[in-house]
């Protein structure tokens, strides 16, 4: 999955957002670093992201000079497209721990940046298209990647936020100009996303998983749906709330409001139901009704934990049952070869070949794998692991102070054996 969503501002983005991943302790935080070829010419390319460089773009200024580059000022600070994994491959990278999954996202995903640059453009401001909406493709961009592994719910959710600054460089003027990210977006749920899903579908299956196709995007046939449900308790809160807005308001919550409700904190969800509640009923809720809606709203960042009291909470959850059958389908999938990083067959010349301008008419080629003789053995064990799994029921999303609890317990248990 791919979402797009444009920062205003900006003040503080870094280091409450990007540099932390959603629980951390005393020393730890997440080190991005900056890719693009416009991020090459302004001399910091593959180097470590600095709050006073992430601060400088966002200020409009040279990072190393400190002179203006856009000769306009611009509400919008950077555009944070954030790519991720499927559930189940987060599970097996995260709580599974094959870190062989680690390095074939993070090859995807630098794929991934370089395609949607290719789509950076600026707009036509002279001439007859002074007022148009007429792009020029400009094919350089700079923009900081910080790589995080869990949800607000401590979940393991393996996901890059590609944060691109609101700025490109125009070659035919010789000067900076602000990013235009139209054909970056639509390309971003369209060609680049089916692009992303099999390259790395293609990884998982060099590293002896088996694979399955859900839509577009694809599954780890060796993960079961109940585990992906065990480790989704954000995604349990968003159909419960989905349910209550529809009882309250006799219809569906839209994707705007429903983004709302996964990024809201509870001062701000409570606010926010109370207008929409009176401008639809023309009076304000009374305090059961309110308590009753305003239950899942998104936790603070987690300062109490760490990686690994993370990682074994994750598991944990999981049970017994599951548990074993998790780490012994990482095992069997770990005596394949040492994955060898290649594009999807025919998939990187479909997408450099055609032209940004095409827009949604870009298709991606379906890859035919053939299974080797040798994962057959392996195949074989991963079926009669799956067979007779007691299927567990998911469990309800948890707000912050539950979670909080069964830290404190797990790491009690822990100290006592």
């Amino acid at each position: 999955m791919i979402t797009v969503t444009q920062i205003r501002g900006g003040g503080g983005y870094m280091s409450q957002h990007l540099s932390m991943n959603d629980y951390y302790s005393e020393g730890e935080e997440v080190v991005g670093h900056w890719l693009g070829k416009a991020a090459e010419q302004l001399g910091i390319e593959g180097q470590p992201v600095r709050q006073a460089d992430f601060e400088a773009l966002r200020s409009n200024r040279h990072p190393q000079t400190g002179q203006k580059l856009r000769p306009r000022r611009a509400k919008v600070a950077y555009h944070d497209f954030v790519v991720s994994a499927p559930k189940s491959v987060s599970i097996a990278a995260m709580t599974g721990g094959d870190d062989r999954l680690l390095k074939a996202f993070d090859h995807c995903v630098r794929n991934t940046f370089e395609r949607l640059e290719g789509f950076a453009a600026i707009r036509v401001r002279t001439g007859s298209s002074y007022q148009s909406e007429e792009l020029k493709v400009t094919g350089n961009a700079v923009a900081a990647a910080f790589r995080h592994d869990t949800s607000r719910m401590l979940d393991p959710q393996l996901h890059t936020h590609l944060v691109f600054a609101n700025l490109t460089w125009d070659e035919s003027n010789s000067r900076w100009l602000a990013l235009q990210p139209k054909q970056m977006a639509e390309q971003a749920g369209g060609a680049v996303r089916r692009a992303f899903y099999r390259e790395l579908e293609h990884a998982c299956q060099q590293l002896g998983y088996e694979t399955e196709r859900v839509g577009e995007a694809f599954r780890l046939k060796g993960i079961p749906q109940e585990m992906e449900a065990l480790l989704s308790q954000r995604s349990v809160q968003r159909r419960a709330f989905e349910h209550r807005y529809t009882d309250v308001f006799g219809q569906a919550p839209d994707k705007k409001r429903i983004e709302q409700f996964i990024k809201e904190g509870h001062s701000s969800a409570t606010k926010r139901f109370r207008k929409e509640y009176t401008a639809k009923f023309g009076a304000s809720p009374n305090s059961k009704l309110e308590q009753s809606f305003i239950r899942d709203w998104r936790s603070a960042k987690m300062e109490t934990s760490n990686r690994s009291n993370v990682h074994a909470l994750q598991r944990e959850r999981l049970g017994d049952v599951n548990l074993k059958q998790l780490d012994r389908i990482v095992e069997v999938t770990k005596r394949s070869t040492e994955i060898i990083m290649q594009p999807v067959p025919q998939q990187e010349s479909l997408i450099k070949q055609m032209p940004p301008k095409v827009g949604s008419a870009m298709k991606s080629s379906e890859p035919k794998v053939t299974k080797k003789r040798a994962k057959v053995n392996r195949i074989e064990a991963a079926r009669r692991l799956r067979r007779g799994m007691a299927v567990t029921r998911a469990l309800q999303g948890q707000p912050r102070g539950i979670i909080l609890r069964q830290i404190s317990e797990l790491n009690r248990k822990r100290h006592e054996r």
